[in-house]
């Protein structure tokens, strides 16, 4: 955004003082906001000259769905844009975005190459990258392809051949590429990174003296999965040039923000311009004697000023439909044949729509009402705080029913958009804070929604050791868990949130909250309270202990004929289990406290368990015996071959512990009585036998 733009965002938002949430004003007579009126083009300019107001330019900026970019206030007079492309070429651009299974710089050069048809041949766009040709080289960028026309057709090869070696010179390649494009007017970069420099170069810094040389030069970044610190580390790049940030965290996000971009910089084809008129027009309306054909002007009301903003107009011939015009200008003029015409004017969520005739002989002056307002919208997080970065804004009309879809939703730091009078209701998002309003929109005013949503922020880590003693972070495997109070939920509290990350943050309004740290073997829990404005930081101690588990079968260590299923048990108010598995010899962290370990063999009866006190920092190895008895079954007379026989042997308490339709079964089992059945074809035989610790027995079962 070029510094005298900035300049006017400046003075142009300023309502009136001790202005309020759902506050409005007429736009009409702010000398620090004045909408000018239309000024019909000279002889031999083209027809659409807009020039851009001081107030509706800036919502026309801020406008994230349907947008129409500042750049586009720009005259057909007016150089075009320049504009270098920089991509990250460190080698961590070959990991993944998120979830996405391809890396980063595939889908940078699949979202770039979807781009290119697209944009403007008389545009002069470069490419450059850093990191992309060396390993471990902190001088490693390049300007691949200096600014210049035909876009699409210079740049679709470079693209594909785009690479990720080495280290990620970032500030070197923002000189680079601003010395290729030194003196252009207007310029920008657009610059597309997974990390900060990690050259020691700080980009905050170096952007005073990258400013200096170049005052006008816009830079819009796009952070491909940064975390919360670095997002804010290089914010210093939008706030400074006046750019764009975009935080894109999977493939539909870089895409998004990569096309915005492009449009913002103005690099993209847009509509055709409106073709001179052969004669000289009035500065304020077609006069009498003026050329034939439709002259167009737009106001927010019926009685407001006419907008100096680029309307998006559409003009159709009203018998068949066929398109005449679609463009974007302020005023527009355009010769047509005479007939009735349909006419539809747009800025921002306002559109009018209009049929006239066009006569053969004379000017047809139409002025357009789009009966809409500007809503200007921010966030803090306590009053008189700065206002948020990145808040969740949406806009729903007030009779909409529940659960339906925003008719916008935005997450610039202060927006503004144009709405069709009306009532809305409008929410401030920001993590789990939130705050709505019900508004009223009339025509040809300011309406402002400043919301305070009296949020703080909750960073958590887990250790393994004590509040005494912490120890290391514990970074993998922990879950993060998030309750309020709530007395119509399960025990009085309500889950809210969950995280895997190793360092979650939360944004969370003032409170009560209660978090569990957990591991599949390990828990922690703490209670804390959140004050609008605070943040909140909290090391959760997991105070573990470390045990290696074993198990032996009559005296001697167990083997793979014989696996052994491991159990641990917490116990406490709640006794619940922790662990199961059938690894051999099991290491195993555990919070500290009292659990109950147990070794079963197979899926038969034999069992050992012991109950022990595990104290943070012990280390322990503890072997479970199991002393069981081998029995083996069988039929009188047969020999180990399948007779059809149906075995079950049940404990005392008449629980089953063995079934098999083998001949000869062999089983271990705990040392007790039991009572066995074989049944065949005949009568089924039943008897009754003990086994002991540490010996085998065989049983023959006669037939009867």
């Amino acid at each position: 955004m070029p510094s005298q733009i900035r300049r006017r965002r400046a003075a142009g938002w300023a309502p009136p003082s001790g202005a309020a949430t759902g506050t409005a004003w007429a736009l009409d007579g702010l000398s620090s906001a004045r909408i000018h009126g239309p000024r019909w083009p000279e002889e031999g300019t083209p027809a659409t000259m807009p020039r851009t107001s001081q107030f509706l330019s800036l919502a026309a900026a801020a406008f994230a769905l349907g947008a129409f970019p500042l750049t586009e206030r720009a005259s057909a007079q007016e150089a075009p844009p320049t504009s270098v492309i920089v991509v990250d070429g460190s080698g961590s651009m070959w990991g993944n975005l998120g979830a996405e299974k391809r890396s980063k710089l595939d889908l940078v050069r699949d979202a770039l190459q979807s781009l290119l048809p697209s944009l403007k041949s008389e545009a002069r766009i470069g490419l450059a990258s850093f990191g992309h040709r060396r390993r471990g080289n902190c001088g490693d960028a390049e300007v691949i392809v200096p600014p210049g026309d035909n876009g699409p057709e210079r740049l679709s090869v470079p693209v594909e051949r785009l690479n990720a070696v080495g280290k990620g010179p970032l500030v070197l390649a923002l000189r680079e590429s601003a010395t290729a494009i030194a003196g252009a007017t207007p310029s920008s970069v657009i610059l597309i990174a997974d990390d900060i420099d990690n050259c020691g170069q700080n980009v905050c810094t170096a952007l005073n003296d990258i400013m200096a040389a170049s005052p006008n030069l816009v830079v819009h970044t796009i952070a491909l999965g940064f975390d919360k610190a670095k997002i804010a580390h290089i914010s210093c790049i939008a706030r400074m040039t006046g750019g764009k940030l975009w935080d894109a965290q999977d493939a539909a996000g870089l895409n998004s923000a990569l096309a915005q971009a492009v449009s913002i910089a103005n690099l993209q084809t847009g509509a055709h311009e409106a073709p001179a008129p052969q004669a000289a027009a009035p500065a304020e309306k077609p006069a009498e004697g003026a050329p034939p054909g439709l002259y167009l002007s737009a106001g927010l009301g019926a009685s407001s000023a006419t907008l100096d903003t680029p309307i998006h107009w559409r003009i159709t011939k009203a018998s068949d439909g066929a398109v005449i015009r679609d463009t974007r200008a302020s005023a527009l003029y355009e010769k047509l044949e005479p007939g009735r015409y349909d006419i539809e004017a747009s800025l921002g969520l306002a559109t009018a729509r209009q049929s006239t005739d066009v006569p053969a002989d004379k000017a047809t002056d139409v002025r357009m009402d789009l009966n809409g307002g500007v809503l200007k919208m921010q966030a803090r997080a306590t009053n008189g705080g700065a206002l948020l970065a990145s808040p969740e804004f949406a806009v729903r009309t007030a009779a909409a029913e529940a659960g339906a879809a925003p008719v916008w939703v935005g997450r610039d730091g202060n927006p503004e958009i144009v709405l069709p009078a009306g009532d809305y209701v409008v929410s401030a998002r920001n993590g789990m804070a939130r705050q709505e309003s019900k508004i009223t929109i009339a025509p040809a005013t300011g309406t402002s929604f400043d919301s305070v949503l009296a949020a703080g922020t909750l960073e958590l880590r887990a250790l393994r050791g004590t509040p005494a003693a912490p120890g290391d972070q514990v970074a993998e495997g922990v879950t993060f868990i998030l309750y309020r109070d709530d007395p119509d939920a399960p025990q009085g509290r309500r889950e809210i949130a969950r995280s895997a990350a190793p360092n979650p943050s939360f944004t969370l309004p003032a409170g009560t909250y209660y978090i569990t740290a957990r591991t599949p073997t390990s828990e922690v829990r703490e209670q804390i309270a959140m004050g609008a404005g605070d943040t909140v930081t909290r090391a959760l101690p997991f105070s573990m202990a470390h045990i290696r588990l074993a198990a032996t079968l009559g005296g001697q260590p167990t083997t793979a004929e014989h696996p052994v299923i491991f159990r641990v048990v917490r116990l406490g108010a709640e006794p619940h289990e922790v662990l199961r598995t059938t690894k051999k010899d099991p290491e195993i962290d555990l919070s500290a406290g009292r659990y109950r370990l147990e070794a079963a063999l197979g899926t038969g009866n034999l069992l050992a368990a012991t109950e022990i006190n595990l104290a943070a920092g012990q280390a322990q190895k503890v072997t479970l015996p199991l002393e069981g008895g081998s029995v083996t079954l069988k039929r009188a007379g047969t020999s180990g071959i399948s007779n059809g026989t149906y075995w079950e042997i049940r404990d005392e308490k008449q629980r089953v512990v063995l079934r098999s339709s083998q001949a000869q079964p062999t089983a271990i089992l705990s040392p007790g009585r039991y009572i066995v059945t074989a049944e065949s074809s005949g009568e089924p035989v039943r008897n009754t036998i003990e086994i002991k610790a540490n010996e085998h027995r065989t049983f023959d079962f006669a037939t009867p």
